[in-house]
């Protein structure tokens, strides 16, 4: 009983030496600020005094896209995009306003300004981008914004001097045209990495996006991003991986004309040329589509980079059709590859009687390192619709198939003023080799 009544007094003392007298009680500290006051911290950030913000706009589900927006306390806005260069010269001037909601601010923009201009995909849906936004959070000198109908995020960045003038003289605009033209002189673009890797970039200017690839282990390696157009530069809404490093955008120099990746403190360039780096027969089916068509010299176009052996087959078999009882005519044949199983399906495509025909001649195939091919021709499967007409123009189209199975070849561009082609040459004889287009020509 004396142990209880001594536990009672101990209890006693801890809850009395917790109490305080009023003017003593510990201050407690808001977790969680009242709406009035994050719309004014909000409202102080966003109108202050220069107002001029470098904005990137993150769709959910579109692109990316740079803008330049100045705010006045008056609640105008001056705005310009990345989508031309005119829009990257000549700004749009609207107004928007500021609300406090529950507990977020909000900010909302009228008619008028480039928002209105930048269309997006929803599924099946074209949406226009997010005209009204609610705060998310505050970094430094960024501000994150979150649209209020389809989840775009609006990043505003504060201009320091120099991107301030810059957006009054239309910088964007002009650099825009400049980096357009730039990638615009040849098709393929490549630059070599510290480490050693040739990478390949694809740019494309409609779509906004780049692809860059590179061999790893004789297999190419390829990474996709959408990019907007900032000032002497792109950025990728998402970095892309090259090896073991991460690229977060790529430069372009106005003076000396020059796009270049920084690697560390290295400045590369970037080197254009009218053919990949990357060997084609690497890129068939890993970046290019994996078919090359050759078409008829008679009856479709006449490709340059054919030897008179090549051309002479065609004329052979196209006359030993024509002859046949089938009087048919013989339009486009292509090299079809599966690089999963190793099978390349050499097709040819007939007409008779206005009617286009498949035929599917199936090859295995087995590649050296340095893309020089070896086929051996596989049976018929009659109970194969393509392989079964194969099998009905087999005599008259014979040259053409043996050619396959009789030569070792090497597969490599060839430039034209045209395009780009695919060029067979054999390894076993001088006087046999031909073009194709890379791609189906038959669908």
């Amino acid at each position: 009983m004396k142990n209880i009544w001594i536990i009672i007094f101990l209890g006693s003392l801890l809850f009395s030496s917790c109490k305080k007298d009023s003017k003593d009680a510990y201050a407690v500290e808001k977790v969680f600020p009242n709406s009035e006051e994050v719309f004014n911290d909000f409202k102080k950030a966003i109108v202050n005094g220069q107002s001029v913000w470098k904005g990137t706009l993150r769709p959910k589900s579109g692109k990316v896209y740079s803008l330049y927006i100045n705010l006045t306390a008056k609640g105008v806005v001056s705005m310009m995009a990345d989508l031309s260069p005119e829009s990257g010269s000549v700004s749009k001037t609207a107004t928007f306003s500021l609300r406090s909601e529950k507990t977020n601010a909000i900010i909302s923009f009228s008619e008028g300004t480039y928002l209105d201009s930048i269309y997006v995909k929803k599924g099946r849906e074209v949406i226009a981008a997010d005209t009204s936004y609610s705060f998310s959070y505050k970094k430094g000198d960024t501000i994150m914004l979150l649209g209020n109908r389809y989840g775009d995020e609006l990043q505003l960045t504060t201009a320091n001097v120099q991107e301030r003038n810059d957006f009054n003289a239309g910088e964007l605009g002009k650099s825009l045209r400049s980096v357009s033209q730039f990638f615009y002189n040849k098709p393929f673009y490549s630059v070599i990495t510290a480490s050693g890797y040739a990478v390949q970039f694809a740019v494309n200017q409609v779509n906004r996006s780049v692809i860059a690839s590179y061999v790893d282990k004789n297999q190419v390696q390829s990474t996709s991003a959408d990019f907007a157009y900032g000032i002497n530069k792109i950025q990728f809404k998402k970095p892309i991986r090259l090896g073991n490093k991460w690229v977060y955008e790529l430069f372009f120099d106005p003076v000396k004309a020059v796009f270049y990746l920084e690697d560390g403190s290295e400045r590369i360039s970037f080197l254009g040329s009218n053919m990949p780096v990357i060997p084609l027969h690497l890129f068939m089916g890993n970046g290019f589509p994996s078919e090359l068509s050759i078409p008829s010299p008679f009856y479709v176009t006449q490709l340059p980079g054919w030897s008179e052996s090549y051309y002479y087959a065609w004329a052979i078999a196209t006359s030993e059709l024509n002859y046949s009882p089938y009087q048919g005519f013989l339009l486009v044949t292509d090299f079809d590859f599966s690089d999963k199983n190793k099978v390349m399906n050499f097709n040819v495509y007939f007409d008779i009687n206005g009617t286009l025909y498949k035929g599917a001649f199936p090859f295995a195939y087995t590649k050296t390192t340095d893309g020089t091919f070896t086929f051996k021709a596989l049976p018929l499967d009659l109970k194969n619709p393509t392989q079964a007409n194969a099998d009905l123009i087999k005599t008259y189209v014979e040259i053409l198939v043996r050619i396959v199975g009789n030569h070792r070849f090497k597969l490599d561009y060839y430039d034209t003023p045209n395009g780009l082609l695919g060029q067979f040459i054999s390894q076993d004889d001088p006087d046999m080799y031909f073009t194709g287009v890379i791609g189906s020509m038959v669908n």
